[in-house]
Formats: structure tokens, C-alpha cells, sequence
């Protein structure tokens, strides 16, 4: 199975126009986690969702989480396709 990950983020209580302005700038600077397949922002606007590959990178993407942590709160999910997992669901349940 490939190994994926979603991460769900949300942007930290008490946060300001100008918070979210360093925010930006920092984002701009650092990007994505490496392996990003892909990014989503939550209509709302308080945080988003990323998924991406496991790329053997582990220090690269905490270092990355670490930078952005003054502002965002996260949750990381070990995730696989329903294409690849259903074999073993069926194989236990079926």
C-alpha cells in the first residue's frame, strides 16, 4: 500500500489581521510539506487540509509543521485508498 497522509489544520484561536499577514509572508518563503499532492482550504477560512505521499522526507515535513506552528493547530492521519485497503477489509469482514 502506498502510504499517504492527511493532515487537517486550523489556524489558532485569537489570531489578527496582522498574525495572518506573517502568516502569508511565511507561507510565501517556506510552501507545502514535501510530497504535497495536494491542498485544500476549507471555505470558512479557519484552516485547510493537505494531502500528500510519504516521501521518506520525516525531517523535512516536521521541520516544515514546526515552522508553522506559532499559527496553526494540526492533526495528521495515516490514510490509503479504498482501492488498496477493501482486499483487507473484505478479507477480515467479508
Amino acid at each position: 500500500m502506498e502510504q499517504l497522509y492527511v493532515t487537517s489544520y486550523r489556524y489558532r484561536d485569537g489570531l489578527d489581521a496582522d498574525d495572518l499577514s506573517e502568516l502569508t509572508k511565511k507561507f510565501m518563503e517556506i510552501g507545502d510539506t514535501p510530497g504535497t499532492i495536494a491542498h485544500y482550504s476549507r471555505f470558512d477560512g479557519q484552516g485547510g487540509f493537505v494531502v500528500r505521499k510519504d516521501t521518506g522526507e520525516q525531517a523535512k515535513v516536521f521541520e516544515v509543521i514546526a515552522r508553522y506552528s506559532p499559527w496553526i493547530e494540526f492533526e495528521i492521519f495515516p490514510v490509503t485508498t479504498i482501492e488498496e485497503s477493501f482486499p483487507v477489509i473484505q478479507s477480515v469482514y467479508g
